[in-house]
């Protein structure tokens, strides 16, 4: 049986178990019953379904009912929110959450992978427990580590506050970044190397025929310099950092100019819409959500594109700053120059963070460096089929795979997500030539399959 059958029969018993076959066969029996049938035989159908439901009038009073209360519900969130703002801890009370908060990701012996519980020790923490970062952001150690003490099952467990945290906790941030990023043998004083974009002509399209890419995507993240990152960011900088990015957004050009799209400004399903054709984010995680990132959802949120739909930039998401280019094929040339050249508009009002030694600077520790993430969708189905020579192959290339829809889904009738495994350490251009040199040698390895069936 097929992937897809023995989904269609999971589905099916589903839809038996929750009694959906049952009530649809009993309102269309009762519709060939009917001596004068219906003009509008699906909201007959929907009736007879079920009788107790709303009909349309009264759906639509509660569907408004329903938005009003999200609206309200979003405003109490902010006050919440403020209202914690004002609310300052003492020394004597981070110590105390930082104690209990180190104790629970310890003692936990189901959750030991964490890089934080990995290299947390307990001289560190009595070193770091009471220092902060510089005023006026004031960051405490647990203000960067809150996340993975309540979520032991973080593969990382901290996000910097700001700039300075990666300074200022460095016996904490350096091992962790030198082990996510395989560099702990790397003795360098600087671990990555200072921006280089190379020429974007080497970089071409991957598949001219259409046959086997369905899209190719590149992103950066930056956040820009003097102002914290989401643990630490105020409702007044999140604001403050839209307002900057909108600003430099007016100054585009060519296939780049657009418009900015508040998300206050975006009803409910509209943003459903957008978030569906990956054109606007929505708020994600447990562990990111506790970290601080989603506080005063959704000011200082927004996204500007342009009209084809090739270029966006997403403004605190998590980062301050989210460009991406796109396209629906596998022209990674194209893509890559438009994003050089998006970035470089930004660049022109906008100056980002940046460290000496671990380059751009992210919340997040695993995105340090080069900050770039290319990839493609791509269809494989004879290479998928040998998993094992699959990820063995892309080991050898440096590369990433998984599903499409999410870091942990499911690649689905030989449909995968591609992108470089590296981000610190090596040049913009560099990741981005591995993963063209790494595509083609999967697409070449497709090929020899499909040679070798035909002449089978």
């Amino acid at each position: 049986m097929t992937s897809i059958e023995s989904k269609r029969v999971q589905y099916r018993k589903y839809l038996e178990r929750a009694g959906v076959i049952d009530a649809l066969s009993k309102a269309l029996i009762k519709l060939y019953e009917e001596q004068n049938k219906p003009e509008d035989a699906i909201r007959f159908v929907r009736k007879f379904m079920c009788e107790s439901c709303p009909d349309d009038a009264q759906y639509d009073i509660m569907k408004n009912d329903l938005e009003e209360a999200k609206t309200h519900i979003s405003k109490l969130e902010q006050e919440l929110e403020r209202l914690r703002g004002q609310i300052k801890k003492s020394p004597e009370e981070y110590q105390e959450l930082t104690i209990a908060g180190y104790k629970s990701l310890m003692d936990d012996e189901e959750n030991i992978s964490s890089l934080l519980r990995k290299y947390l020790s307990p001289e560190l923490l009595e070193e770091y427990m009471l220092v902060t970062t510089p005023a006026p952001v004031d960051a405490y150690l647990y203000d960067c580590a809150v996340s993975g003490f309540e979520h032991h099952e973080a593969p990382v467990g901290i996000f910097a506050a700001d700039a300075d945290s990666y300074d200022v906790f460095n016996k904490v941030f350096d091992p962790i970044i030198k082990d996510y990023h395989n560099q702990m043998d790397n003795e360098n004083d600087v671990l990555q190397k200072d921006a280089d974009f190379g020429n974007v002509d080497e970089i071409e399209n991957l598949d001219p025929e259409r046959k086997y890419i369905m899209s190719a995507r590149i992103r950066l993240a930056r956040n820009i310099e003097g102002l914290p990152f989401f643990p630490k960011l105020t409702e007044k900088q999140f604001i403050e950092v839209e307002e900057k990015v909108r600003a430099a957004t007016e100054t585009m050009d060519g296939e780049l100019i657009g418009s900015y799209l508040t998300m206050a400004d975006i009803d409910a399903e509209t943003q459903a819409e957008m978030v569906k054709r990956h054109i606007l984010f929505q708020r994600g995680d447990e562990q990111m959500t506790t970290a601080g990132c989603f506080r005063f959802w959704p000011t200082g949120r927004g996204v500007y594109h342009n009209p084809a739909e090739t270029f966006f930039i997403w403004v605190n998401r998590s980062d301050h700053v989210r460009i991406m280019s796109m396209a629906l094929c596998g022209d990674l040339g194209d893509v890559y120059n438009r994003l050089v050249n998006g970035l470089a508009e930004l660049e022109k009002t906008l100056t980002f963070a940046r460290h000496p030694r671990y380059g751009n600077l992210t919340a997040c520790p695993t995105n340090l460096g080069t900050t770039l993430r290319a990839s493609v969708h791509i269809r494989l189905p004879l290479l998928s089929k040998d998993p094992d020579r699959l990820f063995a192959l892309a080991e050898e290339l440096q590369l990433h795979i998984r599903g499409t829809e999410s870091e942990t889904a499911q690649i689905e009738d030989g449909i995968m997500d591609i992108s470089n495994k590296r981000r610190l350490g090596f040049t913009e251009f560099e990741l981005v030539k591995t993963l063209q040199d790494g595509v083609v040698a999967l697409i070449n390895a497709e090929e020899e399959l499909e040679i070798a069936g035909q002449e089978g």
